[in-house]
């Protein structure tokens, strides 16, 4: 048998042992890495408005540029039946924002959320979206309105230097 294979049996039999546990919710740093295997499937428990990441940047002269929406909105092509690279990226960052706005709802009480990997990651993608001669940004991740409802900002990091 090889190790690829013995690996991949492993693995199978860990996920069969955690969604048969009686918490069916595990935590901790390292099962965090397990869930980049898997999409958040949080939408499919209940109905609410989504979060989404909006980015701002500082100038070389001091201004600071409109808040951006990051979205991952592409055309849709015949070819991404077979090939889809960057969908699946920008999918994987909307999963990002989704997985930061679960730890902020499950932070503790005076918990640090800067040591939150999905913040890092988060971060991250919001500086590598800005323009290469912006000096700092900031991020925020809201709750998109409905019609009735106002914005609801979750988070608002503060200014980060480039």
């Amino acid at each position: 048998m090889s190790w690829t294979l013995l690996l991949f049996v492993a693995y199978l039999a860990l996920l069969v042992w955690a969604m048969r546990s009686r918490t069916r919710e595990l935590k901790g740093p390292w099962w965090f890495f397990l869930r980049a295997f898997f999409p958040n499937w949080k939408f499919y428990h209940s109905v609410g408005r989504p979060p989404r990441l909006y980015v701002k940047g500082r100038l070389p002269d001091g201004s600071w540029t409109d808040w951006q929406l990051l979205y991952p909105r592409h055309g849709r092509k015949l070819w991404h039946l077979f090939h889809n690279a960057r969908v699946n990226l920008a999918l994987n960052h909307q999963n990002l924002v989704d997985h930061l706005a679960y730890d902020i709802n499950e932070l503790p009480e005076g918990g640090d959320l800067t040591h939150c990997v999905s913040y890092r990651l988060v971060s991250r993608w919001a500086q590598q979206s800005l323009a290469p001669h912006v000096q700092a940004y900031q991020f925020e991740l809201r709750l998109e309105p409905t019609p009735t409802e106002t914005v609801h900002i979750m988070l608002q990091s503060p200014v980060l230097a480039r």
